[in-house]
């Protein structure tokens, strides 16, 4: 009976000394993130060590603590082990709630595999991305994560500073409608000039040659006429010719296949124009046909590979290209590629003349896309032109 009570005092004294020391960390996590010690002790694998707060550190801290963007240091794993006012108000939360918390959980699902590549990877060089900062109340505020590595004696860390872009994108969002506007407004433009040419400039071309038919038909075959016969020969020739210019250049400003719905029609339709003007053979290859996509948004995809297969056609040397249409990571992916001359592509792309190129990634670039170029000389040309599919196929 007497060992089973002191086994019990025992238990009770060694619960109390728990709280004692429960109490006493808690108090000390409590001091060091208000700045109230200058030191406290550690135990490493190779011993005890004191690490201080020195008093020239304290500006840094101040800055830090005062800085406009999100400061936070993570260590491998991604735990969050400080974080300064800033990241926690983007966050909707308490600094000191944040640490002991994975930064990845702060993060949509389908952005914390990147971000932990990220981190992998900082302790090579300074990386950067963009992210969404998820909190409590479901608001989502976009930053740009920059990752740099900390090293300090034996202790590692990684310092993510976060910057609040939501204004930026606001403002590329902002671009990007009013470049679908002027596209949309640009393809009206066209669909008006092109009805002009064709239910007025050429109808009253047909109707200066059959009136020209009909004059000869009255004068008849004398002699006397031969010369005007054949001056009226000469004059309705030129207005074939003059009728051929404005049919083809009512279609090519704007093509009636592009009112329909999808791309891979439009692409087939390209095929055979640029076939029958200009002898290239077209392989089209379309795994997805994006039904659902905005008409300003299939123009400019339709606009831009038909200003690649021109440069095919001019610059490499063969008449032979291949079109892929697919659905890829979430985007719509369109390729055009050749196995031609090629050229240099740095050269290229910093060359003011190389207009068409150029207008083509800056359209794309407006509408929220991006375009890629593999050339080398002698080696052929891969052009890859990617859209969100939530510009795409909405």
């Amino acid at each position: 009976m007497p060992k089973r009570n002191e086994s019990r005092r025992q238990a009770q004294n060694d619960a109390v000394e728990l709280r004692n020391r429960l109490e006493e960390t808690e108090e000390t996590l409590r001091a060091i993130r208000q700045y109230m010690v200058d030191a406290f002790v550690v135990t490493r694998e190779n011993g005890v060590q004191v690490v201080t707060l020195s008093e020239a550190d304290f500006p840094y801290r101040m800055m830090v603590e005062s800085m406009n963007e999100g400061a936070v240091t993570v260590i491998s794993d991604g735990t969050i082990f400080y974080c300064n006012p800033r990241f926690a108000e983007m966050v909707h939360q308490e600094p000191q709630k944040l640490i002991g918390v994975r930064f990845v959980d702060l993060l949509p699902l389908e952005q914390r595999h990147d971000f932990l590549v990220m981190l992998r990877d900082a302790g090579r060089e300074g990386l950067r991305g963009e992210y969404c900062l998820q909190a409590p109340n479901g608001i989502c505020v976009p930053v740009q994560l920059s990752f740099f590595q900390l090293r300090a004696n034996d202790a590692n860390g990684i310092a993510v500073i976060a910057t609040d872009i939501t204004e930026r994108r606001q403002a590329e969002e902002k671009i990007r409608t009013l470049a679908s506007e002027l596209a949309i407004a640009e393809q009206e433009e066209r669909h008006r000039i092109s009805q002009v040419l064709h239910d007025d400039l050429q109808q009253r071309l047909f109707a200066i040659r059959a009136q020209l038919s009909f004059l000869m038909e009255s004068i008849g075959p004398m002699d006397k006429v031969t010369e005007l016969q054949m001056s009226v020969d000469q004059i309705q020739s030129w207005l074939s010719e003059a009728i051929k210019i404005t049919r083809d250049l009512s279609v090519d400003i704007s093509p009636s296949v592009l009112h329909g719905e999808g791309i891979a029609e439009a692409m087939h339709w390209l095929g055979a124009r640029m076939k029958e003007q200009h002898g290239l053979e077209l392989e089209l290859d379309a795994k997805d046909d994006f039904p659902h996509m905005p008409d300003h948004v299939r123009v400019t995809l339709f606009q831009a590979v038909r200003e690649l297969l021109f440069n095919v056609v001019k610059h490499s040397g063969i008449l032979h290209a291949v079109v892929t249409l697919e659905q890829v990571d979430g985007k719509c992916q369109l390729t055009v590629s050749d196995s031609g001359s090629g050229f240099d592509v740095h050269a290229t792309m910093n060359d003011p003349q190389t207009h068409g190129l150029l207008v083509v990634q800056d359209r794309l670039k407006l509408m929220g896309g991006t375009i890629y170029v593999d050339s080398k000389p002698g080696d052929g040309t891969q052009i890859k032109i990617e859209i969100p599919i939530k510009d795409a196929a909405m």
